[in-house]
């Protein structure tokens, strides 16, 4: 097998995966508004919106629409900057945090029963090839 076959396969595996449902749950945490709370919860003291727009790649306009969900579903806040009144700041709330954490330790379970399953070696053998890929791609 070449290459390109082999990255076809990785490709076709790829899509398997996100059809799966704690493959799925992980994709879910690593974009759109499960991403924008782990980002918020980063900026202890509030990020602005073109802050949050910068950090997840999307369009200000994109994050306007999720920040208006997000704040309706109760897990966050906009205050004015108390330093400079015509910025508008982005706070994580209690609610918030605590969606985080649920659906974070809600994957974890399933992917560590995924990975136990697997066996150590072949686990840590699959991180240690996914830190490796990870590495190249991100060059």
């Amino acid at each position: 097998m070449d290459f390109r076959e082999l990255a076809a396969e990785l490709l076709r595996l790829r899509a398997e995966q996100l059809k799966s449902g704690v493959w799925r749950k992980t994709a879910k945490l690593t974009q759109g508004e499960l991403l924008a709370l782990y980002c918020l919860q980063g900026h202890g003291d509030g990020a602005y919106p073109r802050e949050l727009s910068r950090e997840l790649s999307v369009s200000t306009a994109r994050i306007a629409a999720m920040l208006r969900d997000m704040e309706e579903k109760g897990w966050i806040v906009r205050r004015e900057d108390a330093e400079d009144n015509r910025h508008t700041l982005v706070l994580l709330t209690g609610e918030g945090r605590k969606e985080i954490l649920r659906r974070r330790e809600q994957t974890l379970s399933e992917l560590a029963g995924a990975l136990e399953k697997l066996g150590r070696e072949d686990a840590e053998e699959l991180l240690r090839l996914l830190t490796r890929l990870n590495e190249i791609c991100g060059k």
